[in-house]
């Protein structure tokens, strides 16, 4: 940990040092602290900014990127994280994140630069953040570092109480007005292109059924290899029938664990494919457990099953009671799980109750607003 913490601290004196720099008029800077190979919020509002016609220089930025692959091209990522990203966020106009970012909390920023919070996760369902940091070291430097958040642009007005928690900043700076990717959804031209896009990289799912698996990463290695090992036999394929397909997307964390995927002529490992959003527009059935995937899933109003084996045993908790919210059946055993899946069926009232809970606005303007936000104040 103090390895980190020094880290930290360099970052926030070379910043500190690039801090009598001025800043650069219409300079952005996109900083992927958590990866999602540039397809989500910031993606969608940078290409609006430009549709818009805006002046705006981009740097956009991955820390996968940065320290991934050789010894030496890690440590020209470090070279680049610790001084030519430092220099860009010195001089930035507006910075955006879609994660916390811990050196945040030691740096020197200009008091005319914006630093907007763009979260990877969409609405409010599993705790995070601050809700659930532990480490009174970690708490201190994120509580300190979005001290500098001048704007968190969540899903919706009910989720607010809840992003002030995991964030610990001032209600007047978060604004409710849908996130930029959510416009996505509301396109039928990028959803049929998604489709298409999809078949092409694996043919063999046309005229499939689908069920996507998105579980989220649980706190063990045991934990997690238990999740993989619910999976394996086939018995859940035999249950389902040879029309369907099931698709497995892990947690980043949990593809780098090293463990054994379960996979099959009818499970497909597609942890690697890009874009999930073109996943989700495939996909005749979600299967989630408590990951916020299924948040964003619930816009296209598609079944949505809840593989709960181990609801008891899950500690991270919810901002809203798990049984009374869930948007489809919570299910504990694979013969359940595929009885469900091949039901397909919505329970339109609680669905709806879910969608409310998330979302304020289901319109395909999420981006427009935030950039309105973001030329008034």
């Amino acid at each position: 940990m103090w390895k980190k913490q020094l880290g930290y601290w360099f970052y926030g004196l070379v910043s500190h040092l690039f801090g009598v720099l001025p800043v650069q008029k219409g300079k952005v800077v996109g900083y992927l602290v958590h990866n999602d190979h540039f397809q989500g919020n910031m993606k969608y509002l940078f290409d609006a900014m430009q549709e818009k016609g805006e002046k705006k220089k981009f740097v956009v930025v991955s820390k996968q990127d940065l320290f991934q692959g050789s010894k030496w091209n890690k440590i020209k990522g470090a070279v680049y994280f610790y001084l030519v990203l430092n220099y860009h966020f010195s001089t930035a106009e507006e910075i955006y994140l879609n994660d916390n970012f811990l050196p945040l909390a030691y740096m020197r920023l200009h008091k005319k630069t914006k630093v907007v919070q763009l979260w990877h996760g969409i609405g409010a369902w599993k705790r995070f953040g601050l809700s659930t940091e532990e480490d009174e070291t970690t708490r201190r430097a994120v509580k300190k570092g979005n001290q500098k958040i001048t704007h968190l642009f969540v899903s919706g007005e009910q989720v607010v109480p809840f992003y002030k928690e995991a964030f610990g900043i001032a209600e007047n700076r978060i604004y409710p007005t849908g996130l930029p990717v959510l416009d996505f959804y509301f396109s039928k031209e990028k959803l049929e292109r998604a489709k298409a896009q999809v078949y092409e990289e694996y043919p063999n799912l046309k005229g499939k059924k689908i069920a996507l698996y998105t579980p989220t990463f649980r706190k063990t290695e045991a934990e997690n290899i238990n999740l993989l090992s619910q999976l394996e036999g086939e018995q859940l394929e035999k249950q389902l029938g040879e029309e369907w397909v099931i698709l497995l997307r892990l947690h980043p964390s949990l593809q780098g664990m090293g463990l054994s995927i379960p996979t099959s002529d009818r499970m497909w490992n597609v942890s690697n494919y890009p874009d999930v959003k073109e996943l989700y527009a495939v996909a005749d059935v979600l299967i989630n457990d408590y990951s916020s995937t299924m948040v964003e899933f619930s816009l296209l109003r598609k079944p949505i099953v809840l593989f709960a084996y181990d609801l008891e045993a899950y500690d991270r908790g919810f901002y809203a009671d798990y049984q009374t919210y869930a948007p489809g059946p919570i299910v504990r055993t694979l013969e359940d799980l595929a009885k469900a899946i091949v039901q397909e069926k919505i329970d339109e009232e609680k669905y709806q109750s879910f969608v409310k809970l998330h979302y304020s606005h289901e319109d395909g303007e999420n981006a427009k607003r935030v950039l309105e936000i973001m030329e008034r104040c």
